[in-house]
């Protein structure tokens, strides 16, 4: 596997080392245990399932408006980490919480207040460390060792869009920007060289998200618009990939919003997009489909598509299964109208899509138990 060195010292050329992937990082902490509690207690609005979201574990329902949208199963046995932001309602100010839980998910305490981000995802890093990043032009990343919160210059001009932290060193890491160009450090965030140039030679604001594979930090996938894109070369070389847009030769094109590769198959990779054309001639999906590929993001094709009880919006969260290349949950959320939370399940043994229910207002991350990864976490919303 290809993984890619730059830095202060070696900013002019890339560095690639073969090295061998001995263990699947999704088995790495194998003394984590389920949780074995019945309810959990914390801030809210973090839970956990056993049957693929139909049963929640029972959970305070915070308010008025709480967005959990980091949510990460650490490496250290039974620790999470969890990022949540609470508006005060109506005309209030948000306050970014980092919190943390040491007994599987039982229960949640507050550990720092960010002072900047917006839309924060977290990442693990092994051991105790995440790495926590805004999604969104409202800046914000930060490196989390236990309980310390460290924030880190953000390398990226106007946002980051994707991050990933090499499984066997946690100090190495990769992010995406919405220009469609990657960065890497290999001392914790503290110096960040770019790599090779901007997918596709897209714009400023024009990448809407960013994957790259941990078991090569070189392959990356950018999601954009008009088109995504695939490097195998850590961003020297680019490719656009085939077959998301199912209207060829139309005016519009496709949207790509949503991007995962599998962590622990770097070949299947999975994607949402809006097919304009689709959308303007008011196609029965919508022009709305979640995509799969099988050649590391060369070619995608539908998987499922908007329609009866599935629904596909701009940028739908994608979780691949950490053991099974084949699965891949995705969610919709609304507060209009009692909608609720759908939790999707897409199974290529089946080539099927089931669904579970809840009555939170949307799904914004979510964690796999390391030990038993049939037990999920949810990091959920809720909104007046």
């Amino acid at each position: 596997m290809r993984y890619i060195k730059t830095g202060a010292a070696t900013a002019a050329a890339a560095t690639l080392a073969l090295i061998g992937l001995a263990t699947n990082p999704a088995a790495a902490a194998p003394s984590w245990h389920d949780p074995s509690c019945a309810s959990v207690s914390g801030p809210g609005a973090i839970t956990f399932s056993k049957d693929d979201g139909a049963t929640l574990a029972p959970a305070t329902r915070p308010g008025p408006v709480v967005y959990t949208n980091g949510l990460a199963a650490l490496e250290t046995p039974d620790t999470l980490v969890a990022v949540q932001e609470v508006t005060a309602w109506p005309g209030g100010g948000t306050t970014v919480t980092v919190h943390r839980s040491t007994d599987a998910g039982c229960s949640w305490s507050p550990v720092a207040t960010l002072p900047s981000g917006q839309n924060v995802r977290a990442t693990a890093a092994g051991g105790s460390r995440a790495y926590l990043w805004s999604d969104s032009p409202v800046r914000g990343l930060y490196r989390l060792d236990g309980t310390t919160v460290t924030t880190l210059t953000d390398p990226t001009p106007a946002g980051a869009t994707g991050l990933t932290a090499d499984p066997y060193d946690p100090d190495h890491v990769v992010i995406g920007d919405n220009a469609g160009r990657l960065y890497e450090t290999w001392d914790g965030g503290a110096v960040w060289g770019t790599l090779g140039g901007n997918a596709g030679g897209i714009g400023v604001h024009s990448g809407y998200d960013t994957t790259v594979d941990p078991g090569d930090l070189a392959h990356a996938v950018v999601g954009a618009s008009g088109a995504a894109y695939v490097t195998f070369d850590g961003g020297v070389n680019w490719t656009r990939s085939a077959g998301l847009d199912l209207t060829p030769g139309g005016r519009f094109g496709v949207n790509v919003f949503s991007v995962a590769v599998s962590p622990v198959d770097g070949d299947v990779v999975y994607a949402a997009a809006l097919d304009i054309d689709q959308n303007d001639a008011h196609d029965p999906t919508d022009g709305r489909h979640i995509y799969r590929s099988t050649d590391g993001g060369r070619t995608f094709a539908p998987i499922a598509d908007q329609g009866g009880d599935i629904t596909i919006y701009n940028g739908p969260n994608l979780f691949p299964s950490p053991v099974d290349a084949g699965t891949l949950y995705f969610e919709f959320g609304s507060n209009y109208a009692g909608t609720g939370t759908f939790v999707y399940k897409y199974s290529a043994t089946t080539g099927v899509v089931t669904f579970t229910h809840n009555d939170y207002h949307g799904l914004g991350a979510l964690a796999f138990n390391p030990a038993n990864p049939a037990t999920l976490y949810l990091g959920l919303a809720v909104e007046p």
